[in-house]
């Protein structure tokens, strides 16, 4: 059987937000990990959390904000949620996150991107436009002071699993 991913929703980022989910914490700001989840996988910070945890519960404590996430278990917990993510290699060593758009050559769509120690979703749309979906930001203009100086180390086209045939 080969599973086959269908591309996300325009709207799945925007759905909810960086309010949304500092609202579930009290006000609190969300971490960059678990807020990633959340937003691609259009769940809850607390069940993006415990998703977290059933993927990796030797790195992570039972109780508690998450706030180190690794790349491994982000994309895993997606996984579960039935959100695939698609691995790209990077065109140039660590390209920063504006030239990746601007000379990239990706196709619109969702992205999982990890800039400098951050998650992020970048919604791209084609000719160098896109918006930043993030635990503080939701919908931003990617420019310079909304990450875009920042350093892509890893990178996933996220796309919805198709079901089995």
């Amino acid at each position: 059987m080969v599973e086959t991913f269908r591309p996300l929703p325009p709207q799945e980022a925007g759905r909810r937000g960086a309010e949304a989910l500092a609202a579930e914490r009290g006000g609190s700001l969300a971490w960059c990990g678990p807020a990633a989840v959340a937003l691609a996988g259009g769940t809850s910070y607390a069940m993006a959390c415990a998703l977290l945890r059933g993927v990796a519960p030797q790195r992570y404590a039972p109780e508690g904000d998450i706030v180190t996430a690794y790349w491994r278990d982000v994309v895993q917990a997606l996984a579960e949620l039935g959100v695939g993510a698609e691995r790209l290699p990077l065109v140039a060593p660590r390209p920063t996150l504006l030239g990746l758009v601007r000379r990239g050559g990706l196709p619109p769509g969702l992205y999982l991107v990890r800039v400098t120690g951050h998650f992020l979703l970048l919604r791209l749309h084609g000719f160098g436009l896109a918006e930043v979906h993030d635990n503080r930001l939701s919908g931003a203009m990617l420019t310079a002071r909304s990450h875009g100086r920042c350093r892509v180390t890893h990178l996933a086209r996220l796309a919805e699993a198709a079901p089995p045939d």
